[in-house]
């Protein structure tokens, strides 16, 4: 329990006996057994003051009798006084003019209400006054302060209580069963039958779920015991209110007793039974019978969504009232409470006396216990709407004065029941809707931190601080140092012993942990529950689900391109108390009291003299205040990025390379530290990579793939770093302004790699032994590790994505040239066949680069490499050829040389050399066949070249070979000796016979009056000879023949077109100045644009005349149709428009 009212004697041991009251405004009206009426007005002084009482008048024959009732209908300016049976109405201003109602009399019981009621849609102010005696029911109806009419109503049974439920309604009680009655129509219907099967099933019609709890834990919460029926009748009150414990009663446990004592009584009339009508807030009102209250509402149906479970009072009441947040209820008894069957073991230090119940209405727990010592209180009421709570007696008026609802708040917090503090802020009127919410703010926030500190529900709480908007450091601050690093908070005193746990200090909860923090019957209410022990490795998958769907909420904000996120943040209040104050402040903390400024008075009651002042309570739990605060976006993800790093340091290593591996906002200097002390370092690349650190990716990829294994077979990196691959593979990752970094860190894996291969070349490997063959494996598990240099250019240079494409290539071709000419032929090459690059430049190095292997590699490889090169040659036609032919060596690579001067048009000189140099006139021959399209006359010159001695320019390589005889033939080497053989007789005779076999076998290509020219006179006339004049005889003749059939045609065709002119200058159309257009019927003058058509009629045709205007109109108005107008074959404009000299004038026109 807790206190939540200050009762204070306000007037005590007065010389007359109070029979009524009743109070509004500053007023409180005091009736007497003597009939007088005493006035007292109430002064309410600011701060922690208690109100005075100061008498204003007496009235002291304001009544023959003793005064039985007081009511006041403040709108109508009406007191209503019930005195010797009779209700009388006076002024309320005056206190006078009193007006005896008649019909009243032998009333009892009076009922009154006022609110807003809907007349013909007119919004009526009622007041309502319904008396009941000699079984009769007399209603006095008010309308906008003017009386309006009064109604009688006949009552079967007799009515023990009464109350309007709203202006239309009024609820009664028999000693049988409740009922209501419709106003005016007087009808009457009953809401609880008197048969016991009706009622058991009234109590079981209560659903599950109320608005602030389910029925099992009092409407508290989660982790909020409730006490048990027995607990909740014997929890020790304190006197004057002072409360130590806090309960609730459990109106399931309730539903066998006190249903059972309900049914009893309204099965039969008993003069024991106490039953009762009370109006509630919100329209409701509390039905009680004995110690069991439902609560209907305006339309006297049961508030089954709003009240789960019936009210359950420690003793029968015998007057309740209300606050906006508390039925108070009085009891006549103030003895013991009746002991139930479950309660002989309990202890009797537990029993107490009382005579005043305050409960939480929403939740329906036992608030508060007090007794009040002067004298027995006769029945309790409100004033002020319900601000005001008085407690009457014979002799003694109390005062009920309500505790600060940030006190009682504080109160309901230091208890852990944070459902019951958002009940008491809902329902309080006392604060403003702004502060109210503030309020609920500020408790939701701390149920969130309780819900994962104390009672590992991680999800709900990390749920709540999303549905507060809190910023995700809030959450981050209740994780462990390691996590939240600078924004832990100390929680050393709940975090759990993490000895000899293998899993970074985890603590998995056991069996003997589950039961911690159940309180057992005995144990007082005013001890917190022992929080259970917290599991943080489920916490922290818990925040790392939260921080996950927080980083895709902060990247659609990016998206949207929002710089800033408006978040709640905690902000606490300065603290300038001293030390003392701050260790009284831990001890009630840690004992789950709060501080006040005066001693405990749990010995006292308030009936003693206790100062004018109210307790002060110093606010701990809401000393701090909630702020919307915009924070950047990059700031945040900064911080939410960074805390998911480590969740998954300590939880998920698997997901650190999904989270590293796309744009993230971990901050570097934090994650490269934790992520080095994890050797996490695959991790750390994809980090620094992702931040741009490239070079610090590849620094840290060549030390550890450079690092040796150790002797136990260890590596001091990891075993995936190790070698050039992990490097090489990176290099692929980087983007193409990044070239300079890509041929910095290439060399270390391209030159490694051609030291291995040379290393490779030179091991000889004669024979295979059994070492070698034993240790295969492991070396094609490290040429993995060790890729190639060809391999290298392949993946980083050579390749199709777009960075290796953007790559300078001129750039990447010298670098690469620098290391390996192998290594630059090869990338050029794919340059050329798969880029389809056209640069001169690059061509020209692809010619230097095999230029210089064919010079490295002379002795080895020189054939392959020479035909490469020669057909690169003949492809290519973008290389220089001048830088070519200055690069080529002196005496040596004629061919190359021949091909250069081919692309130069130096074709005779590139004739010479295959013929003299290179001695080989297969070869020239097709260099005639392959150059034909460049050179018409390249035969020519080759046929010219071979009946001329060689220039004296050109290396004479076939006298060589014709002294060796390698180009004679069989026969003459048969008839001959080769060695006696005159060198320019045998190659007299052998360009000439090779000669006529060109004019046979390309005399299409080789005119006749050329050759006849070259030839010299003294060569042999051969087969091949005849053969090539037979064939220059017939181009001749098929040539003239061609001519005569092409000169036949063009006559032909002069002939049809002069025949198709004469037809169509033929026709002609007469345009006078009388013709006018058919179409708009005006005159065509000589000035006009017009256009003739064909007429469609039968017969010859006679042309139509229309303005080319009309025609157009028309075309557009109908542009499908297919009309004659549509067929126009010509338009004409008149020559003479300007001039106008001829009234006719006769126009050529065409037409099909």
């Amino acid at each position: 329990m807790r206190n939540a009212f200050t009762v204070r004697a306000v007037l005590k041991q007065l010389p007359v006996r109070i029979e009524a009251a009743a109070a509004y405004g500053d007023r409180l009206l005091l009736g007497t057994a003597s009939g007088a009426l005493l006035v007292y007005q109430v002064t309410e002084p600011a701060g922690d003051k208690l109100p005075t009482l100061s008498l204003v008048d007496t009235k002291k024959s304001f009544a023959r009798k003793a005064i039985e009732y007081l009511g006041v209908i403040k709108e109508a300016g009406v007191l209503v006084c019930l005195a010797d049976n009779v209700v009388t109405l006076y002024d309320l201003h005056s206190l006078s003019n009193a007006t005896p109602l008649n019909n009243t009399k032998g009333a009892h019981i009076i009922a009154m209400h006022t609110a807003v009621d809907h007349i013909d849609n007119i919004p009526t102010l009622v007041s309502k006054v319904a008396v009941y005696g000699k079984r009769r029911i007399v209603v006095l109806e008010w309308r906008n302060a003017e009386f309006h009419k009064t109604f009688e109503y006949s009552s079967a049974e007799k009515i023990v209580a009464m109350q309007f439920a709203s202006p239309g309604l009024l609820a009664l009680s028999t000693t049988r069963e409740f009922l209501t009655l419709q106003l005016p129509l007087g009808q009457w219907d009953d809401l609880f039958p008197a048969d016991t099967s009706s009622l058991r099933t009234l109590a079981g019609s209560f659903g599950a779920g109320g608005m602030y709890g389910r029925p099992d834990d009092g409407g508290r919460g989660p982790g909020n015991k409730a006490a048990s029926p027995d607990e909740s009748r014997l929890q020790q009150p304190t006197a004057a209110g002072n409360s130590t414990a806090n309960a609730t009663t459990s109106a399931a446990g309730a539903g066998g007793s006190m249903w059972g004592s309900w049914t009893l009584g309204l099965a039969g009339s008993s003069t024991e039974t106490k039953t009762t009508i009370s109006r509630m807030p919100g329209e409701r009102l509390l039905l009680c019978h004995k110690d069991i209250g439902v609560f209907i509402n305006s339309a006297g149906k049961l508030c089954r969504q709003e009240f789960a479970e019936p009210m359950s009072f420690m003793r029968a009441p015998s007057g309740i009232t209300y606050t906006s947040s508390y039925a108070i209820a009085i009891s006549s008894d103030a003895g013991l409470p009746s002991p139930q069957p479950s309660s002989a073991s309990v202890s009797p230090s537990l029993h107490s006396k009382f005579n005043v119940e305050v409960r939480n209405i929403a939740t329906q727990a036992l608030v508060q216990s007090l007794f009040l010592a002067e004298e027995q209180p006769l029945y309790v009421f409100n004033g002020s709407g319900g601000k005001q709570v008085w407690a009457i007696g014979l002799n003694t008026v109390w005062r009920l004065i309500p505790i600060p609802i940030q006190q009682q708040v504080e109160d309901v917090l230091v208890a852990a029941q944070y459902d019951e503090a958002l009940s008491l802020v809902a329902q309080s009127d006392n604060i403003l809707e702004s502060e109210k919410e503030e309020l609920t703010v500020k408790i939701r926030w701390l149920r969130a931190r309780w819900l994962f500190r104390e009672q590992a529900k991680y999800d709900d709480a990390l749920t709540e601080f999303t549905d507060l908007g809190a910023t995700p450091t809030e959450v981050i601050a209740l994780c462990p140092e390691r996590v939240a690093g600078n924004l832990a908070e100390d929680i050393s005193d709940i975090e759990s012993d993490d000895e000899g746990e293998e899993d970074g200090g985890f603590v998995e909860e056991t069996a003997d942990d589950a039961g911690d923090g159940i309180e057992t019957p005995l144990e007082t209410s005013n001890i917190k529950p022992k929080p259970k022990q917290v599991l943080w490795k489920d916490a922290l998958y818990a925040v790392m689900r939260y921080l996950t769907e927080h980083r895709r909420w902060l990247q659609r904000a990016m998206a949207e391109s929002k710089r800033e996120i408006e978040y709640v943040v905690r902000v606490l209040e300065d603290d300038d108390d001293d030390d003392d104050d701050q260790d009284a402040d831990n001890e009630s903390r840690s004992t789950g009291n709060r501080k006040t400024s005066s001693k405990p008075t749990s010995g006292r009651t308030h009936s003693d003299d206790e100062g004018d002042s109210l307790p002060h309570v110093r606010l701990k739990r809401l000393a701090f205040s909630l702020e919307n605060m915009k924070i950047p976006v990059a700031a945040m993800a900064r911080v939410v990025d960074t805390t998911l790093l480590k969740v998954y340091l300590e939880c998920s290593p698997g997901l650190l390379g999904p989270l590293l591996r796309v744009k993230n906002y971990c901050d570097v200097e934090q994650s490269e530290g934790l992520l080095i002390e994890h050797k996490r370092y695959m991790e750390l690349v994809d980090l620094y990579h992702g931040k741009g650190l490239y070079r610090n990716a590849l620094q840290l990829l060549q030390a550890q793939g450079m690092a040796e294994p150790q002797q136990d077979g260890s590596s001091t990196s990891n075993n995936s770093l190790r070698g050039t691959f992990s490097t090489v593979r990176y290099l692929l990752r980087l983007p193409a302004d990044q070239y300079e970094l890509v041929l910095e860190y290439a060399r270390w894996p391209l030159q490694t790699g051609l030291e291995r291969e040379q290393l490779r070349h030179a091991a000889t490997v004669e024979d295979n032994s059994t070492k070698s063959t034993t240790n295969g494996g492991e070396s094609d598990d490290e040429d993995e590790d060790w890729p190639s240099p060809s391999y290298i250019v392949e993946m980083v240079f050579a390749d199709d994505r777009p960075a290796a494409v953007e790559f300078p290539r001129p750039r990447v071709a010298s670098y690469l040239r620098q290391l390996s000419l192998k290594l630059a032929i090869q990338y050029l090459a794919y340059v050329f066949d798969m880029w389809q690059d056209k640069t001169p430049v690059l061509h020209d190095d692809m010619v230097v680069a095999y230029l210089g292997l064919v010079e490295e590699e002379r002795q080895t490889n020189e054939r392959d490499l020479r035909r490469q090169l020669q057909q690169f040659l003949r492809s290519s036609q973008q290389y220089s050829p001048e830088r070519a032919l200055a690069r080529l060596p002196d005496g040596w690579l004629f061919e190359e040389r021949a091909l250069i001067l081919s692309r130069l048009g130096r074709h005779e000189q590139a004739l010479c050399l295959l013929v003299f140099s290179v001695a080989d006139l297969a070869l020239a021959e097709q260099y005639c066949v392959d150059n034909i399209d460049s050179c018409a006359n390249v035969f020519v010159l080759l046929l010219g070249i071979l009946v001329s001695q060689p220039p004296s320019d050109i290396a004479d390589n076939e006298a060589e070979h014709v002294l060796d005889g390698t180009l004679l033939d069989q026969d003459e080497i048969k008839s001959a000796d080769v060695s006696q053989v005159d060198v320019e007789v045998a190659r007299s005779k052998i360009h000439r016979r090779f000669a006529g076999r060109l004019l046979s076998k390309y005399h299409q290509n080789i005119p006749a009056s050329d050759a006849l020219r070259l030839l010299p006179s003294d060569m042999e006339f051969t087969h091949d000879m005849f053969v090539y004049l037979r064939g220059q005889l017939c181009a001749l003749d098929q040539d003239m023949r061609v001519s005569n059939v092409v000169r036949n045609l063009r006559i032909g065709e002069d002939f049809q077109a002069k025949r198709q002119l004469q037809r169509l200058q033929s026709g002609y159309v007469v345009v006078s100045d009388t013709r006018t257009c058919p179409q708009c019927l005006k005159r065509i003058g000589s000035g006009t644009a017009f256009a003739v058509i064909p007429s469609r009629g039968k017969g010859p045709q006679t042309p139509v005349v229309v303005h080319y205007s009309c025609l157009q109109r028309q075309r557009s108005a109908n542009p499908t149709d297919k009309s004659p107008v549509d067929s126009v074959d010509s338009v004409h404009e008149d020559p003479h428009a300007e001039n106008d000299v001829t009234p006719t004038t006769r126009f050529a026109l065409r037409w099909t």
